[in-house]
C-alpha cells in the first residue's frame, strides 16, 4: 500500500506510516507485543546502537506500532518526524528536558492545562529552568517578554479550557525575528491536524495528548510529538530514552492507528454538533457567556475563521448565571452528558476546571487565567446534537425557575 505526499487528508490518515509486512500480507498492522528485537549478529547490534544502521533494538527506543503511528501523525501535521509516547504530559516533559537546561527562559501562555502548568511552574523551575507566563493575545507583551535565553515558546492552539485562539503566524514572526534558534512548542489537542497545521505556520514543533482526538474512543493513555527529524531524534534519545522513559507499549499504538482512520469524519461530527449545542447554550437566559470559535461573539472568531480548516472543534466553554453550587448541582444531573474530565471522545464529557482539570492553579492564578468559578467545559462527543441540547436544556431551565 502506498501513499504519497500529495493524497488527500482522509487518504493519508489510513494508508500513511504503513508498515512493509508483504511476506505476509496482513490488512491490519499486527501487534508486535515484544519487549526486544533480536539482531542477526554482534555486527548488526553495535551498528544499530551506533545509529550507522536503522532497525529495531528495544521497545523503549522503537516499535513498529508506535512508530507507524508517529509517521501517520507527522504526515498529517505536514512534520518530518513523529513520536507516540505513553501519555501527553510525558510528551510534554520529554520535549522540555530536552530543549531546555538550567539557566534557560521558558515564554508561556498564562492559560494551560493544569498539568503542563504545574509542570512549568512548580517543576522546571525547581531545575533552574527561568519561567514567564503571559497572555499571547498580546502581541507586544510577548515581543517584551523574550530574553536572550529563551529557549522555547509554548502555547497551545486552543486554550484549555477557555478556547482562546492566538495568532499562529504573527507569533512566529515575533520569536523567529528575535531569535531563529528559540524553539516554538505548540499543544494542538483541541484543532487536531484536521482543522489546524501549526507547523505549516512556522512552528517547530506540535503535541497531542493523543488520549484526544487522536484516539478517540476512550481507551488509551497517550502522546504524540511532531517536528524535524533533528528535533524528535534529540526528544527519543535524550527525553524519552534517558529522562522520562515515557514509552507506549504496542497494544496502545495499534489502539490510536485504528482511531486515526476515521479522524477526519469524528472531528467534522464533533464540529458540527458543537456548533449546534454553542448556539443553543449563548441563547439560552440561564448561560451568562458561552465560548466557542465558531460564534462570532467570540473574542477570537475572525482570527480562527482565517486559521482554521472547515470548523472550529468540539470544545465549548461557558458560564452559568448562578451560584458555584447551583452549577455543581446542574452538573450533577445531567443524564446523558457524563461528568468526566478528558476530551474528544465519541460520549459527550462535562467537567468543572476549577475544581478538577485546573485544580493545579491557586484562585489568584485562576482569575489571572480568566478561569472562573462558574466556567463549565463540554467535549461535545458524537450522539445526536438535539439529545445533548434537551439534556443541557433540562437542567438549565430549572436554573431560571
Amino acid at each position: 500500500m502506498s501513499c504519497n505526499e500529495h493524497a488527500g487528508f482522509a487518504t493519508r490518515q489510513i494508508h500513511a506510516g504503513h508498515q512493509d509486512l508483504s511476506a505476509v500480507g496482513p490488512l491490519a498492522t499486527p501487534i508486535f507485543q515484544t519487549s526486544t528485537f533480536v539482531f542477526q549478529d554482534t555486527a548488526q547490534g553495535a551498528a544499530r546502537f551506533a545509529g550507522e544502521e536503522q532497525g529495531y533494538i528495544y521497545t523503549r527506543l522503537g516499535n513498529p506500532n508506535g512508530n507507524e503511528v508517529g509517521a501517520k501523525v507527522a504526515n498529517l501535521e505536514g512534520a518530518e518526524m513523529g513520536l507516540v509516547m505513553g501519555s501527553g504530559m510525558g510528551a510534554v516533559s520529554a520535549c522540555m528536558w530536552s530543549l531546555l537546561k538550567a539557566g534557560d527562559h521558558l515564554l508561556a501562555d498564562k492559560t494551560l492545562y493544569g498539568c503542563t502548568f504545574a509542570y512549568f511552574m512548580h517543576g522546571l523551575t525547581r531545575f533552574g529552568v527561568e519561567v514567564t507566563l503571559i497572555d499571547f493575545a498580546d502581541l507586544d507583551a510577548i515581543k517584551a517578554s523574550l530574553r536572550d535565553n529563551t529557549a522555547v515558546v509554548y502555547f497551545e492552539s486552543e486554550t484549555n479550557p477557555d478556547l482562546k485562539i492566538v495568532d499562529i503566524p504573527a507569533i512566529v514572526k515575533i520569536v523567529k525575528d528575535h531569535n531563529p534558534a528559540t524553539k516554538i512548542v505548540v499543544d494542538n489537542t483541541f484543532a487536531t491536524p484536521v482543522l489546524l497545521r501549526p507547523i505549516e505556520l512556522g512552528v517547530d514543533i506540535v503535541l497531542h495528548s493523543a488520549t484526544k482526538y487522536l484516539n478517540g474512543h476512550g481507551d488509551v493513555i497517550a502522546g504524540m510529538l511532531c517536528g524535524s527529524a533533528e528535533d524528535m531524534t534529540n526528544v527519543l534519545m535524550v527525553g524519552v530514552k534517558d529522562m522520562t522513559g515515557s514509552v507506549i507499549g504496542p497494544f496502545e499504538a495499534f489502539l490510536i492507528n485504528r482511531g486515526l482512520k476515521t479522524l477526519d469524519i469524528r472531528v467534522n461530527k464533533h464540529c458540527q454538533s458543537a456548533m449546534k449545542i454553542a448556539t443553543f447554550l449563548e441563547g439560552h437566559p440561564a448561560v451568562k457567556r458561552t465560548l466557542y470559535p465558531g460564534l462570532a461573539s467570540h473574542p477570537q472568531h475572525a482570527l480562527a475563521e482565517k486559521l482554521f480548516h472547515g470548523g472550529f472543534g468540539g470544545m465549548i466553554a461557558f458560564e452559568l448565571d448562578c451560584s458555584k453550587d447551583r452549577a455543581a448541582e446542574f452538573i450533577n444531573h445531567l443524564e446523558l452528558c457524563s461528568l468526566a474530565v478528558s476530551l474528544g471522545d465519541a460520549e459527550t464529557l462535562i467537567e468543572h476546571p476549577a475544581s478538577m482539570t485546573h485544580s493545579t492553579y491557586t484562585p489568584e492564578e485562576l482569575a489571572e487565567a480568566g478561569i472562573g468559578e462558574g466556567m463549565i467545559r463540554l467535549s461535545v462527543g458524537l450522539e445526536d446534537p438535539e439529545d445533548i441540547i434537551a439534556d443541557l436544556k433540562a437542567q438549565l431551565d430549572k436554573i431560571k425557575k
